[in-house]
């Protein structure tokens, strides 16, 4: 009997593009474990039962933060020890390795570059309150401009950054 060398090709071919596959996905999962670790670590404090808390973790999650979330029927103490200033709150709180808070719906770009170069004698961010359309709070194309303000350790506070618009807030 002659062998078919037809069959023998295509049964070749078939397992080396079955390895090279393997071979592309074992690349990517290697690149992509690094990038995990070099992530933005936040532990946020929320109610358990908030479901734009909840949004805005998946926001941070998605734009590359790792999260511990901590859900508390109260986050009054977590608060006043970290010196958000009461007309500055808002539902949930994210605290950095470095004790920086962030407080509201902040958009992640303005963690990220605010954990880059923290401005002199900073406590933190807030977006008080929960404007519409901000992450979390996201409501079709309603959008409402809102303030991102820098709270600092005296409890001075300053406009850090103004979003006018949906797009401003990812670009």
């Amino acid at each position: 009997m002659e062998p078919n060398i037809e069959g023998i090709l295509v049964n070749l071919l078939t397992k080396s593009l079955i390895l090279f596959v393997f071979a592309v996905l074992a690349a990517c999962s290697a690149s992509e474990a690094p990038k995990a670790q070099e992530g933005i670590a936040l532990e946020v404090f929320k109610s358990p039962t908030c479901g734009c808390c909840g949004k805005w973790v998946t926001h941070l999650e998605e734009s590359g933060f790792n999260t511990t979330v901590r859900n508390q029927n109260s986050l009054d103490s977590i608060k006043k020890k970290l010196g958000v200033p009461a007309n500055m709150q808002s539902c949930h709180t994210g605290v950095s390795a470095d004790g920086y808070f962030f407080e509201g719906h902040i958009p992640a770009k303005f963690v990220t570059a605010f954990l880059a170069n923290p401005p002199e004698n900073a406590a933190g961010l807030t977006v008080p309150g929960m404007p519409t359309g901000s992450p979390g709070m996201e409501m079709g194309d309603r959008f409402k401009p809102y303030s991102v303000i820098l709270v600092k350790k005296d409890g001075t506070t300053e406009v850090y950054a103004e979003v006018a618009s949906l797009e401003e807030q990812h670009q």
